[in-house]
C-alpha cells in the first residue's frame, strides 16, 4: 500500500467503510428491535373496541352509514384491533438504534490505524528473519539487534477529509516489527521489504558474540490470521 495509487485504495476503502459501517449495524440494530417488537407484540391479546349508537363521525353521510350497518347487522356491538405498540417499546427500540450509530462512529479507528488492521489481516510484503535459539537466547538478541530492528517498522500517513466540507486531516500511525516465539525458534517479520544482503550484514554486527544461524527470506506476513505473531515492543520487552 506504499504507491499512490494504493494509498488512494485505502484511502477510499476507509470513507467508504466509515461511511457506511454505522449506517448497516444501526439497520440491523432496527431489524433486530422490529422482529422482537413483532413477536413480543403477537403474544399480546386483541383490543376489543365496543361500537357506540351514533357513528362519532360529524358528517351527515356518514351518520346514516352508521346506522345503515347497525340495521344490517344487529348483533355486531364490538370490533377487535391488533394491539397497538406501546411507546416504551418504540422509544427502546429508536435507543438502541441510536446508541448503536454512535459507538460505531465512536469507535472508529482513525485512518493511519484503520490500515494497520487492514494490513494485518490482508498481509503485506516482509522479510521474516528466522533464528534457532534458548528463549533466554532469543530475549537478548531481539535487545541486541533493536536499532536494527527499528529501523524496519513502517511509519504510515493518511491524509483525508473528516467532512465534506472540512477541512483535510492528517493522521499518523505505525506498522510495527512482529515477533513470534515457536520453542527455540524465533521469528522477526519486518514491516516492510528489507534487502536481504544489508539486513543480514548489519544484523551479524550486532549478534556476532551469539554464535546463531541467521536465516532471512522474503515473504507476506498476515499477523491477525497466522498464529503467534505479536506486535515487538522494542528493547527490553523481557
Amino acid at each position: 500500500m506504499s504507491t499512490p495509487s494504493g494509498e488512494l485504495a485505502m484511502v477510499g476503502l476507509y470513507l467508504l467503510v466509515r461511511t457506511l459501517l454505522p449506517v448497516l449495524l444501526g439497520g440491523l440494530v432496527a431489524m433486530l428491535g422490529a422482529r422482537v417488537i413483532n413477536a413480543r407484540l403477537a403474544r399480546l391479546p386483541p383490543r376489543v373496541i365496543a361500537l357506540p349508537d351514533d357513528s362519532l363521525l360529524p358528517s351527515p353521510a356518514a351518520q346514516r352509514r352508521y346506522r345503515r350497518m347497525r340495521r344490517r347487522r344487529p348483533r355486531l356491538q364490538r370490533f377487535t384491533q391488533p394491539p397497538k405498540v406501546p411507546r416504551s417499546w418504540v422509544l427502546l427500540a429508536a435507543m438502541a438504534f441510536i446508541g448503536t450509530v454512535g459507538l460505531t462512529v465512536y469507535l472508529m479507528p482513525d485512518g493511519a490505524r484503520f490500515q494497520v488492521l487492514v494490513e494485518s489481516t490482508l498481509g503485506y510484503p516482509s522479510t521474516v528473519i528466522e533464528v534457532h535459539a534458548p528463549m533466554q537466547q532469543q530475549l537478548q538478541l531481539l535487545d541486541a539487534c533493536a536499532p536494527v530492528l527499528h529501523r524496519t517498522v513502517r511509519p504510515i500517513t493518511m491524509r483525508y477529509r473528516r467532512a465534506r466540507t472540512g477541512n483535510p486531516v492528517e493522521v499518523h500511525g505505525v506498522l510495527p516489527v512482529q515477533v513470534r516465539h515457536r520453542g527455540t525458534l524465533l521469528q522477526v517479520a519486518t514491516a516492510r521489504p528489507v534487502d536481504v544482503a544489508l539486513l543480514r550484514d548489519a544484523l551479524h554486527q550486532c549478534s556476532a558474540s551469539s554464535n546463531v544461524t541467521l536465516t532471512i527470506q522474503p515473504r507476506t506476513v498476515a499477523p491477525w490470521r497466522e498464529w503467534g505473531w505479536q506486535p515487538w515492543p522494542g528493547r527490553n520487552s523481557q
